[in-house]
């Protein structure tokens, strides 16, 4: 049959016509139809996060519907369709069919164009929903041009296309616009035109392109700035719902339109209740106490004391929630219960949304990397009794498949046995989701920052979750360890998020980074930024040494593990770690278990090797060195006796002395409150100069710090820690410098006509990629005959960057390392082995 197509479907199930998913005037109008049940049931929140005016609702709604309609009438070229019609050949398109889409309506000598410009809205929301529109794949910017290839139809004066402009301008409440006398047609440019109706599409991408550029400067106040921002990722979320429910519509039979307002309601009608989340932080706090080492001290009333001023740091984070203080910072050390403060912040405002009605209270839990992320997500979520949780990051599949064979061995430690049954089954539920969407009917999410962040670079999870991420409540945890670039980001989401529950919590930070959130949100008073408990944070628990030589290393090691102490040996670049981690198996083998923990192992590996490491620390009865490099500072929940690291930047060795007599607390005896030692080395003379993956001035910096511990004393705090980070000087220049870069790399804001993905981390030293002989054993694979993602994920290997990786064979996502140029130590038997190097 002569239908227009939105999409490719499976001929020999669907002899006879396309099943109605597939149809160009369904798909259009299940688009409109999911915009306007998200602005129904999410626009009001967002707004309300975004600090908009509410009565703004009603443009909202009507331009994201607008935005809905406009999306997908390019598909109505003839490249396009042949493109669906025949999807294993490959052709090239005149232009996508977004950019048609914009050109359709813009261009004054078309009808439509007059019809648009006719809409009874304001200039700025007919942009914005254009924009939103030309914008909903992510690939409409200043680069964007036509292909060179044969000219392109668009068949206006096709049946299907007159009753979407019918059903669109009824939708619309306005007129139909003037029919269109004969098909619209594209060459390259006007000069291939081979008749004066055809119009050039190089010409047509390049008008648009400059008309925008000079409409921009309608846009300068930031709250229509927020508006366009939301309207295209509510529209791009609204594609994805359409499209995710299509065929399950076709399948069950229901009413199209029923069945997409359906799926958006019940999928972003879940919520968290006050019970769920004081049951989860109650469970944890008992968890905790259990997990504390045995006191040889008597004294009764300073343990409750302890206890006390724990409670009471947590109960001054959760009262600002109470306070109705969007942002709140709280700044405490290990041990203060930063976790279960979270979670109790976040019950009084569930407890808030609940007195004002909104039932889908949700909370998004975010980390800076995939290891802390996992153990977060064992550790509270997973085992909380909630219905729903998540895991996201993009190595999940792994963790929760590593995470499913280790469960019943940990919760057969006494726990309940409902608990166990709730672990396993939310780890079988995980698995059934639609993935795209499984945040809108997640209400407790444990992702890593990049999650969330990633939405001001236009990434894609970030955009299809903002109708659910504004439906509930933010924990940022250890925003010291973030870079520049996605410290940026967090600025940016903080001044254009206002209204929306916020809690950022810190070991420590800089002077000038908490001036920067001071400055992106003046509402942040000192009675909203909170600090850890004072015994915990001026407990004596570190003795630094700097610069010490290679005979006082050795020394500490051989004493430590004489004790049957534990050993953290942290070093900046692997090959450093693993020599180091060599020469220990050499000297102690027989005496201490001995591992290496870095980021070049294949992650399935490394996942087995973080278990190991973990479970070694636990055990009391044997010593144990562990060397690592910068993956040991977050993503390993253990108490080293000694502490060895080179100089690197601050937050990473406040971080790496978070390792290092963990465990400590002031109701312990006088024996086990002695610090302990953290020895710095100073860098190798050749990467003095040169000190990747750090900065020159940040190793500079770090010696500055240093010198101010000096000052402060013999045994240190982490309040010690922190001040003489706070200390270190951060002029306004500095922090003007970083608001302007911040904005300038936040493309979700500022964008405007411009729609591309951007960055969300600062660019790395490594590649990943996976082993030839991987490949040719893999038996996971793709209905593409590749190797599946999941495959992928498991296998992958990270190797220092060299530009002969770009020549390797692409598999998936990642390279193929041929086996004469990466080198794979590691045995599957004993678990041993130091991981991926180049091979020169």
């Amino acid at each position: 049959m002569d239908c227009l197509l939105a999409k490719s479907y499976d001929h020999t199930r669907h002899k006879d016509r396309p099943p109605s998913y597939a149809l160009l005037t369904q798909h259009s109008r299940d688009v409109a139809t999911a915009c306007d049940a998200l602005s129904s049931i999410a626009g009001s929140p967002a707004l309300q996060s975004a600090g908009l005016d509410g009565n703004l609702l009603g443009d909202f709604r009507y331009a994201l519907r607008l935005n809905g309609w406009i999306q997908d009438l390019g598909k109505a070229s003839d490249h396009f369709q042949e493109m669906v019609t025949n999807p294993f050949e490959s052709r090239k398109q005149l232009m996508r069919h977004e950019a048609i889409s914009g050109a359709l309506v813009w261009i004054a000598s078309l009808p439509l164009a007059h019809w648009f410009k006719g809409l009874p809205l304001p200039n700025t929301l007919r942009l914005m929903s254009l924009w939103g529109a030309i914008g909903h794949h992510r690939k409409f910017d200043e680069d964007t041009k036509p292909e060179h290839c044969n000219r392109l139809t668009v068949r206006m004066s096709h049946d299907d296309f007159k009753a979407i402009l019918a059903e669109m301008s009824e939708s619309m409440k306005v007129d139909e616009p003037d029919e269109f006398g004969s098909d619209v047609v594209f060459a390259y440019s006007s000069r291939e035109a081979d008749r004066s109706s055809e119009l050039g599409g190089f010409e047509s991408i390049r008008d648009m392109k400059y008309d925008f550029e000079e409409l921009k400067s309608e846009f300068g106040q930031p709250s229509l700035r927020r508006m366009l921002a939301l309207i295209k990722a509510f529209g791009i979320a609204a594609d994805v719902a359409a499209s995710a429910v299509a065929k399950d519509e076709y399948r069950k039979g229901h009413s199209r339109s029923d069945y997409v307002k359906r799926f958006v309601h019940e999928k972003l009608s879940v919520g968290l209740t006050v019970k769920e989340l004081d049951e989860l932080a109650q469970k944890r706090l008992i968890s905790s106490v259990k997990q504390v080492r045995p006191t040889a001290s008597n004294d009764s009333t300073l343990e409750r004391n302890n206890v006390d001023e724990r409670d009471i740091f947590q109960a001054r984070v959760a009262q600002c929630a109470s306070d109705l203080a969007f942002l709140t910072v709280a700044r405490a050390g290990c041990g203060s219960g930063k976790s279960i403060a979270a979670y109790k912040w976040a019950k009084e405002w569930c407890a808030c949304y609940s007195r004002e009605g909104r039932n889908n209270f949700r909370l998004f839990f975010c980390l800076p990397t995939t290891g802390t992320t996992t153990e977060h997500y064992k550790d509270y979520a997973l085992e909380s009794g909630i219905h729903d949780t998540a895991l996201i990051h993009s190595r999940r599949d792994v963790d929760l498949m590593e995470i499913a064979q280790i469960v019943p061995q940990e919760s057969a430690t006494g726990t309940d046995a409902d608990q166990q049954r709730a672990a396993r089954q939310a780890l079988a539920e995980m698995r059934d989701r639609i993935e795209s969407l499984e945040l809108w009917s997640t209400p407790l999410v444990v992702c890593t920052t990049d999650t969330l962040l990633g939405l001001m670079a236009n990434a894609r999870r970030g955009i299809y979750s903002l109708p659910a991420i504004l439906s509930g409540a933010i924990v940022f945890d250890e925003i010291h360890a973030y870079d520049d670039r996605l410290f940026g980001h967090l600025l940016v989401f903080l001044r254009n998020f206002p209204n929306l529950p916020i809690l950022l919590m810190t070991a420590s930070l800089p002077e000038g980074r908490l001036r920067a959130i001071c400055h992106a949100r003046p509402d942040l008073n000192d009675e909203h930024i909170i600090e850890g408990p004072p015994a915990f944070e001026n407990l004596r628990r570190y003795v630094v040494r700097e610069k010490v030589s290679v005979e006082d290393i050795d020394a500490s090691i051989e004493d430590c593990v004489r004790q049957g102490g534990k050993v953290l040996w942290v070093c900046n670049r692997v090959e450093r770690a693993n020599a180091s981690y060599r020469n220990c198996r050499e000297r102690f083998r027989r005496r201490a278990d001995i591992n290496v923990y870095h980021s070049r192992f294949r992650y399935l590996d490394r996942s087995h090797r973080h278990r190991r490491v973990i479970d070694v620390y636990n055990c009391e009865d044997r010593a144990a060195i562990l060397v690592a490099t910068q993956v040991a500072e977050m993503s390993l929940d253990l108490s080293a006796d000694l502490l060895i690291t080179d100089i690197a930047p601050v937050p990473a060795l406040i971080q790496r002395m978070g390792r290092l007599n963990r465990r400590v607390t002031p109701s312990d005896s006088e024996e086990l409150r002695q610090p302990k030692p953290a020895l710095v080395l100073s860098l190798p003379t050749d990467e003095q100069a040169k000190p990747l993956p750090y900065e020159k001035d940040e190793i500079d910096l770090a010696w500055k710090w240093l010198e101010r511990l000096r000052d402060r004393g013999n045994a240190l705090s982490q309040r010690d820690l922190a001040e003489a980070f706070a200390s270190l000087e951060s002029t306004q220049a500095d922090l003007e410098k970083l608001m302007r870069r911040a904005e300038r790399n936040a493309c979700f804001f500022s964008g405007l006509w411009r729609t591309r993905p951007g960055e969300t981390r600062v660019d790395g030293y490594t590649v990943s990629v996976v082993l030839q002989d991987d490949v040719e054993k893999c038996d996971d694979f793709a209905p593409n005959g590749e190797p599946s993602r999941n495959w992928i994920r498991k296998h992958e290997v990270a190797i220092p960057f060299k530009p002969e990786v770009l020549r390797w064979p692409r598999v998936g996502t990642v390279r193929e390392a041929p086996r004469d140029r990466v080198h794979y130590d590691y045995d599957p038997k004993t678990k041993e082995g130091t991981g991926a190097e180049w091979m020169d």
